[in-house]
């Protein structure tokens, strides 16, 4: 070999081995700061993964399409059980790989051990659908279908399962051995295959999933599929009031976008993209989810590198990122939630790669992607709060001024193109918008109670809007203001405010729930959103939102046995137990940060985003699904929290057990003493 034994080839390399530099706190403002952040995080998300193991938040199967939570208690010895036996494998696997690199082990039998291990899997996950499957067809007492039946049905050839259980083990088994090679630390391309694999795992299941669903826009969704197709035929009609536009009833008549004029941005994407595939289907926009899920779990594993400096920590990143399955089944939805966290995730590397180096490149290509993510979304305001609050701490840091510099740009390029946006849409449909639906309101709106759950959606916001401004501005009101609405909302939550006070079980009852119901939904309707809609493409006009059941008879294929009782409630299982790894290993995470000093303006800016939209959604509207482009932030601290968890020294605990260990050894030379 050349000049290397194959022992040293898979000896760890230094890189392997450190994670962040721990680098001495040399301006104590980031210490504090990101410090304090920490702490928050820690205790809100402390408190949910705790409350994971005692309760699930689920969508009431009888009032489905209305998004009903129960909050149902959950099989608190089941979840202890998954923890410590999913903590037992994680070590497990580490000594399998530790001992292979000792022992100098083979490629083959390395590959064919993992193998065995993913084949495995799929008997386990092939069985347990099955199970679930007959589970249902005995609840359902119509059913005449045989346990026979059942089987061929869930597994036989000519069944959806058999060919998705292939498809889903040879990517997977693809992805183990295109990364098992991670311990070659030398080798970047390894990592990068494993990067590329992931991405094509994602994105093969997802075209899979929207193309068998088949969803069809509605409520919002369709208003701009509405708005976007028509625009890009050179009709505005939709745009205007008391037009026959989609859904005019509900908004008494008055344009979707005089309530909502910063989805415009979002319009102009889907404009584009229309006028190059063409308006009959909102299909090239589920395609384009995909691809935003698959570059942003790209994006994801590529910065937990950059942040760690660790290919142990990139590859564990990775397989949770192949295990959060909820964004791939919202990629149905026809709106700007992925393509909008896409963006936002990689103006999140670049502003870390611009801490990095201090190179303006990096920092003006964090602007444009920050700017097109809050077009396209604009609840990705909650990433411009965490970028200027780090670019300040920056500052102080490096003592280099730019960076106030670089904020104000930020603030301005996200604000001026919101404005252009809408002016642009104003000339050409020539409608002059209102200032849309304000914060006061949605504030107003997430302290009250919802028959959905605590401080969920509700028709108050939209009814104030209506009545104490847009009534007034389009009755010829000269003094009409949204500063009338916004005293109303003000009155409305001073009054909440003294009911809280009040009563403190009531107020502690309230906002527990409005967190658990949205953070504990383990599934953040991610099949909700496309189930409750219509699965036909012979009319999109007759697309309806609120139907009591979905007509199986328009589903085929990998849809319908997600909608199906079994593999549907096999998801909901994973998610539930996924979830509560994950919130426990996010948490440990941040508290490792925190203990191995490796707190900065880099490792905390993702915990800081998702801690930003903990605080937004816990006061203002809230819903699961609002939560669910957040999920995969937690990801890259919560493998750091794994890695460290896996490589931790446990002295102490190991004088403990040594000592317990020799309590009956000392017994029995005692023993033998005595009788001697």
């Amino acid at each position: 070999m050349s000049g290397k034994t194959k022992a040293n080839r898979f000896a760890p390399s230094k890189a392997w081995v450190k994670t962040v530099e721990t680098e001495k706190k040399k301006c104590m403002v980031e210490y504090i700061t990101v410090n304090i952040f920490c702490l928050l995080v820690f205790l809100a998300f402390g408190y949910i993964a705790l409350m994971a193991f005692f309760q699930t938040s689920v969508i009431d199967s009888e009032k489905y399409v209305s998004e009903k939570i129960l909050f149902v208690a959950d099989i608190i010895p089941l979840n202890l059980l998954f923890t410590i036996l999913c903590i037992a494998a994680m070590f497990g696997l580490k000594k399998f790989f530790d001992k292979r690199i000792q022992r100098n082990y083979s490629m083959r039998r390395t590959a064919s051990v993992l193998l065995a291990v993913v084949i495995a899997l799929t008997a386990i996950y092939t069985a347990i659908t099955i199970i679930f499957a007959v589970l249902a067809e005995k609840g359902d007492p119509d059913s005449t279908k045989s346990f026979t039946d059942i089987i061929s049905e869930k597994i036989g050839p000519k069944s959806v399962f058999f060919p998705m259980n292939i498809l889903l083990t040879v990517l997977f088994v693809g992805l183990l051995l295109a990364t098992w090679r991670f311990y070659d630390y030398k080798s970047k391309r390894i990592m990068t295959v494993a990067e590329g694999a992931l991405a094509a795992f994602v994105i093969i299941i997802g075209l899979t999933w929207v193309l068998s669903a088949r969803s069809i826009p509605a409520a919002d969704s369709y208003n701009i599929f509405e708005a976007a197709t028509d625009a890009a035929q050179g009709e505005y009609t939709s745009m205007q009031n008391y037009t026959n536009f989609y859904n005019s009833a509900f908004y008494n008549g008055y344009s979707y976008f005089h309530f909502y004029p910063f989805q415009l941005g979002y319009v102009g994407f889907c404009e584009i993209v229309y006028r190059i595939f063409g308006t009959d289907s909102s299909m090239p926009i589920q395609i384009i989810n995909v691809l935003s899920v698959g570059a942003s779990y790209f994006a994801l594993a590529r910065m937990t590198r950059l942040l760690f400096k660790s290919k142990r920590i990139e590859f564990i990143a990775i397989i949770l990122l192949a295990l959060c399955l909820q964004p791939v089944l919202f990629c149905t939805f026809a709106y700007g939630n992925l393509l909008g966290m896409c963006f936002a995730i990689w103006a999140s590397m670049m502003l870390i790669k611009y801490f990095q180096s201090d190179k303006y490149v990096w920092a003006i290509a964090a602007g444009v992607l920050l700017v097109l993510a809050t077009l396209i979304k604009y609840n990705n305001m909650i990433y411009l709060v965490a970028f200027v609050i780090m670019l300040i701490i920056h500052i102080f840091k490096n003592k280099k001024w730019q960076s106030a510099v670089i904020a104000a740009a930020f603030i301005a390029g996200v604000i001026g193109s919101n404005a252009l946006i809408i002016a642009h849409y104003e000339s050409r449909s020539g409608t002059d918008f209102a200032e849309g639906v304000s914060q006061t309101l949605y504030l107003d709106m997430g302290m009250q109670e919802s028959y959905m759950a605590p401080g969920w959606y509700t028709n108050i916001a939209k009814d104030t809007y209506i009545n104490y401004y847009l009534k007034p501005k389009f009755s010829g009101n000269p003094n009409a203001s949204i500063d009338d609405a916004n005293k109303k909302a003000m009155s409305d939550i001073e009054n909440r405010l003294d009911v809280f006070s009040e009563s403190f079980n009531y107020s502690l009852e309230f906002f527990s729930q409005k967190i658990l119901s949205q953070w504990n939904e383990p599934t953040f309707e991610s099949i909700w959103v496309s189930k409750v809609k219509a699965h036909t493409a012979n009319d999109v006009q007759k697309a309806l939102y609120h139907t009591d059941t979905v007509n199986s008879d328009q589903i085929e294929g990998l849809a319908k046995d997600v909608y199906s009782k079994s593999t549907g409630q096999f998801l909901e299982l994973h998610f539930n137990f996924y979830m509560q790894i994950l919130y426990i290993m996010f948490a440990a995470g941040i508290y490792l940060l925190f203990i191995n000093k490796k707190t900065n303006i880099e490792t905390v800016l993702l915990p800081l985003v998702i801690l930003g939209a903990f605080g937004y959604h816990l006061l203002f509207e809230g819903k699961s699904q609002y939560i669910l482009t957040y999920i995969p932030l937690m990801i890259p601290t919560a493998a750091y929290g794994i890695s460290a968890i896996l490589n931790g020294k446990y002295t102490k605990l190991r004088m403990l057990f040594s000592k317990l260990n020799s309590i009956p050894a000392s017994k029995k030379q005692n023993a033998a003493s005595t009788q001697n």
